[in-house]
């Protein structure tokens, strides 16, 4: 019964990836090939492939998924199976892979150390960190397989991540740089810096048949000395904008404070002419009164008729009727008559 038991357990009923692992993108079946028999089921998953490998080239690829049974299904990687079965050649000549088909969404990573280049508006040093969120794909899986899997048992995800994050930090600065973008400008283009990213880092990795299908840049921020040269750049920013705002300002108001200063000197111009021609008529009454009055006895003696006059263009003065300098004049004209 034992003897039973224990050629049984040499055969392999079902070649599968049994409860394939989240971290893993390719795995290679470890049973040996040569235990499989006509009564075997080949079973492809949703989103995986088979990959059947004889003497390092791929024979068949299944990417279709089903159950098929060796002995009555007759799709090519069966067959290629079947022909190898056949031949009774060693198994380590042979292998079978089970790899990943569908896209590995939602690969979040960031820049560990800061990205660093020169703002080509401000010139000063800056430190970004970088926030993204990726989706590969494996886009040829024979391709694929010759480039990079080869004899490993397994690939990972992380390892093919690690890939190309590398590319992507790389290629970070250089556009950052290139293309000149200050900091003020890194939020409002994170969609246009990550569509550049995609491209690029895709034509470097297509050697490797891989593909990025979706890439955001989810968030970035700078290091502490970054935000301080920031914030200075902003203050001075700040300041020059007011200063700016306000020689406009008051360039407005030294217009209109023009504008008015010069209508009061017109409108004084015209008092003071006024009140000229009232005071010259004035002292051509005074004048004429005296003269029709010269036979009466003034009780008002000349110095005192002086005195009075000077009283009057000194309040006239006061209420700024007349200018100091017309004044002057009239004063120096009142004691020449004394």
């Amino acid at each position: 019964m034992w003897m039973f038991d224990f050629f049984k357990g040499q055969f392999v009923d079902v070649i599968r990836w049994e409860n394939p692992e989240n971290y893993l993108l390719v795995k290679k079946f470890s049973r040996n090939l040569d235990e499989i028999k006509d009564t075997t089921n080949l079973i492809v998953d949703p989103w995986y492939g088979a990959i059947f490998v004889h003497n390092w080239k791929v024979e068949a690829i299944q990417t279709e998924w089903w159950k098929w049974e060796l002995s009555t299904e007759n799709i090519p990687f069966l067959t290629a199976l079947k022909s190898w079965k056949r031949l009774w050649e060693s198994n380590d000549k042979s292998a079978i892979y089970f790899v990943k088909t569908t896209e590995i969404l939602n690969l979040k990573w960031w820049t560990k150390n800061p990205v660093k280049y020169v703002d080509p508006k401000y010139s000063f040093p800056i430190k970004l960190r970088a926030f993204w969120n990726l989706t590969l794909k494996i886009s040829d899986i024979e391709k694929f397989w010759l480039n990079y899997i080869w004899t490993r048992s397994e690939v990972s995800v992380d390892e093919i991540k690690e890939i190309v994050v590398d590319r992507l930090i790389g290629q970070i600065t250089s556009i950052l740089a290139r293309d000149a973008y200050s900091y003020v400008d890194i939020d409002a283009k994170r969609v246009e810096i990550a569509n550049k990213l995609e491209s690029l880092v895709n034509a470097e990795i297509e050697i490797l048949w891989l593909t990025i299908t979706d890439f955001r840049i989810e968030d970035t921020n700078f290091d502490e000395e970054t935000e301080k040269l920031i914030m200075k750049v902003s203050t001075q920013t700040a300041n020059v904008k007011a200063m700016n705002e306000l020689s406009d300002v008051s360039n407005k108001a030294m217009e209109n404070y023009t504008k008015t200063k010069n209508l009061d000197i017109m409108q004084e111009a015209a008092w003071n002419d006024w009140a000229m021609w009232w005071m010259v008529g004035t002292v051509m009454w005074m004048n004429m009164w005296n003269m029709m009055n010269t036979n009466q006895t003034s009780s008002i003696s000349s110095w005192d008729d002086t005195e009075l006059k000077l009283e009057k263009l000194k309040s006239m003065l006061e209420k700024n009727l007349i200018t100091q300098e017309e004044f002057d004049v009239k004063k120096k004209e009142i004691l020449g008559n004394m």
